[in-house]
């Protein structure tokens, strides 16, 4: 069954030139897009101007299938902002040319590229795991540190938005004392840090050495250079001109390693003359343990990787699995699922109005978010298939959100492994966090939740609101009591706001009977019975979310492949472009063969052409 067959890319090939796109739609889009949409003004701020060849038009080819669509609804352009609407003919010419362009993005017609990330700073997580795996400390060494903002496919981890505000620079030096002084602090830890003492008339030097290369090394994720040693072993010989103890020496240089570039940021060498090359076994490491563990290689890693061992499919493969079985991939769940679903925002961002909801304690916040995370971990460590995250039969709940849930026989804090019998619930869009992340403090959004499926779930965002769209009641008590689906139906009445609204909020209407911290609902807030009928295009009705999980699980292609976009996106660090198109498909025909499990598509990405090579260009 073809749900969301509005959505969905065209399967037609056109088999016309790719550059005739510059020769016959770009005078269109001139003659009757550019006025509200082009250099002087950019109406909803879409602009259309920069696309002027087959290039731009492979660029921006996801843009431009949502330009698609609005010309084939005849939403765009609108009548009373164009002195001449496009004839039948041309809508059509714009159409077939605009799905020939995704047909070519498709196929790969273009040479391939791997890519070139932007240098990055590890980001706040990253931190935290790698001081973390480097001296063992038991606290978040960059807790203070300010928020990573989001990029690329929507991840903290994308190097154009990981800038360095003067006050991280500030906060990494304190934190580097922090780290230090807790190494001092513990007995255990400083002989776990400095591991070599000098032997019986050994120069205590040659013993700091040891100590200094070991640690560097691992730190700044590569062979060391003499001046990478020269400069830790000074500070340490100055901390023993100036009286301190053997111990007492590593203080300064340790400190400098934590502040150190090398440390701090992603280095890959370029090749001068090269379009394109492998990265070297050392990147290689590194990319792979911040794609599965969000922190540094480990000393396994490092030694394939110093044998020139790792690149051998074989050995990368079993790596890839030894890794994944590791308790510290357990960042796949809590960053990128996290990232991407956006049960993330739980942590800091979400708050329910707390007269409305005294409920919502905090020690249910974190409940929330662990079965969010312990769900998504338990598909990836038992090899699940991804279409489960749309539906499954089980969840992990402890006492408290099983409760909240409606659910009986669980006692006691502890997360456990549930089986579900409410088919209202199972998978993420029956889970509190996703629920209560997609509402407003007082009420639900119908506008965020449809909203969310169709980006997050389904990959096809709908259009910005436009800047007259107006303000939904924050509440949805009514003094008129009206119920807010027919206050919702009162905006939609607004010309600007339907043609959106017709496609959004049917998705949020069928999570309606889920209130806006994720418990189940037959009345709403003004007392009036939940109405959660929804129609779809090709005359699709339902009613329950148990009945909107069937649909998505049904036609699943548009949300294995968001999984591979987002999954890619979030293995690269970078934000994609149309030469990763290919690669996309080839990782969604991996899903399909291995019946959707998830560890196939894992160990495609780290053996596909971006994640293995880098490029001169991006």
């Amino acid at each position: 069954m073809e749900i969301f067959r509005y959505f969905l890319m065209a399967s037609l090939v056109i088999s016309c030139r790719a550059d005739s796109f510059s020769d016959r739609v770009v005078p269109l889009l001139d003659q009757h897009c550019y006025r509200c949409h082009g250099e002087k003004k950019q109406k909803g701020g879409i602009e259309l101007h920069q696309i002027k060849t087959a290039e731009d038009a492979y660029r921006y080819h996801r843009f431009l299938k949502n330009v698609a669509d609005q010309i084939k609804s005849g939403d765009m352009p609108p009548e009373d902002d164009v002195d001449e609407l496009p004839t039948t003919a041309e809508r059509a010419l714009m159409v077939r040319e605009i799905e020939s362009v995704m047909a070519h993005v498709k196929k790969g017609d273009f040479p391939r590229k791997p890519g070139r990330p932007t240098v990055r700073r590890l980001n706040r997580n990253e931190y935290n795991n790698t001081v973390r795996d480097l001296f063992g400390i038991s606290f978040l060494a960059g807790q203070e540190f300010p928020a990573d903002g989001a990029g690329g496919e929507g991840f903290d981890n994308v190097g154009d938005s990981l800038f360095i505000p003067p006050v991280l620079m500030e906060k990494y030096v304190q934190s580097s004392r922090k780290v230090v002084d807790a190494i001092y602090a513990q007995p255990a830890l400083q002989k776990r840090v400095i591991f070599r003492k000098p032997q019986e008339k050994e120069d205590p030097l040659i013993a700091a050495r040891v100590v200094l290369v070991s640690h560097a090394s691992l730190a700044f994720r590569r062979r060391l250079s003499e001046g990478d040693v020269a400069h830790l072993m000074e500070l340490y010989q100055q901390a023993l001109k100036r009286g301190e103890s053997y111990e007492n020496a590593f203080r300064a240089p340790l400190r400098a390693l934590l502040i150190h570039p090398a440390f701090l940021f992603r280095w890959e060498a370029d090749q001068a003359g090269q379009k394109e090359w492998k990265v070297d076994s050392f990147e290689l490491a590194t990319r792979l343990s911040y794609f599965l563990w969000a922190s540094m290689p480990d000393r396994t890693l490092f030694q394939l990787a110093d044998q020139g061992k790792l690149s051998d499919p074989q050995i990368l493969q079993q790596q890839v699995m030894r890794m994944l079985d590791d308790p510290r991939s357990d960042t796949l769940a809590r960053y990128f699922a996290g990232q991407w679903l956006g049960f993330d925002e739980l942590r800091e961002s979400v708050a329910p109005d707390a007269k409305r909801f005294p409920m919502f304690t905090e020690s249910l916040r974190i409940a929330m978010y662990r079965e969010s995370v312990d769900f998504f971990h338990h598909i990836q460590t038992k090899n699940r298939p991804i279409t489960e995250l749309l539906d499954s039969k089980y969840t992990f709940v402890n006492e408290e959100l099983a409760r909240h849930y409606g659910m009986s026989g669980v006692t006691g804090p502890q997360m456990r492994l549930v089986t579900i019998s409410d088919p209202q619930r199972g998978g993420v869009i029956g889970q509190a966090s996703i629920l209560t992340a997609t509402s407003l403090p007082l009420r639900t959004s119908p506008v965020k939740r449809g909203k969310w499926i169709l980006d997050t779930i389904l990959g096809t965002p709908p259009p910005p609101p436009p800047p007259d769209a107006g303000e939904l009641p924050a509440d949805d008590k009514s003094s008129e009591g009206l119920s807010f689906r027919k206050q919702l139906e009162l905006h939609r009445q607004k010309p600007n706001c339907a043609g959106c609204h017709e496609k959004i909020d049917p998705l949020g209407f069928g999570l309606e009977n889920f209130d806006a911290i994720g418990r189940w609902r037959s009345h709403d807030a003004n007392g009036q019975k939940v109405d959660s009928v929804a129609a779809l295009p090709g005359d699709i009705v339902f009613s329950t979310p148990a009945e909107l999980k069937k649909l998505l699980v049904e036609s699943n292609e548009l949300f294995c492949k968001n999984f591979c976009r987002k999954l890619l996106g979030y293995s690269l660090g970078r934000p994609l472009e149309y030469y990763d198109e290919p690669v996309i498909e080839q990782l969604y025909q991996t899903l399909v063969k291995h019946q959707y499990q998830i560890r196939p598509v894992i160990l495609a990405i780290v053996q596909s052409h971006p994640f293995l090579s880098r490029g001169d260009e991006r």
